[in-house]
Order: C-alpha cells, then structure tokens, then sequence
C-alpha cells in the first residue's frame, strides 16, 4: 500500500527550500538530491531542517537526519513515514 504524505509537509519543504536557496520550485524533483541543489551548503540545510521541525512539531534524530539525501526523503522524514529500519522522528513537546 502506498503512503500518502499530507500535502502541507511536501508544500511546506518545498517552500522552505525555494526561500533559502532562491531556487525555482521546478528544481525541487522529489529524487533531487539536496546535496547538489544550487546554492545547498550544511549550514543552510541544518536552518532549513530546523525551521521544518518547528512547524511540523517533529525533532529528528541525528540517524534520521544524516540519511536524508533527497527532497522525498526529507518530507517522509517530516511526515513521520516510517525509513528503511522502521524508525520514525521523535514528536515534539
């Protein structure tokens, strides 16, 4: 059965990346690596992560966050979705 990831957390993760990056959202493929979007640096991708947590109420885990590579692996990470090991981000307060 498919996952259905609720519509806010993949708009809000593509928002989030047009307005760091200034980069138009047709770069932003589901498959397109984070590491190699224009102007993507750990720095600007740590405020993005964190900005996210903060909206979405999640804090992910440091073995979550170093196996995000991917703009689809970022909004499962956010919607909860279970990963490969079937461990999800810790909710928040």
């Amino acid at each position: 059965m498919a996952m259905t990831v609720p519509v806010d957390v993949a708009a809000s993760v593509r928002d989030a990346l047009v307005a760091e990056l200034g980069i138009d959202a047709t770069a932003l493929a589901g498959e397109a690596e984070l590491s190699l979007l224009p102007g993507m640096e750990s720095v600007k991708l740590l405020r993005i992560v964190s900005a996210l947590e903060e909206v979405h109420g999640v804090s992910l885990d440091d073995d979550v966050l170093f196996s995000i590579e991917t703009v689809d692996d970022l909004i499962r990470a956010l919607g909860g979705a279970p990963d490969a090991g079937g461990t999800t981000g810790e909710t928040g307060p």
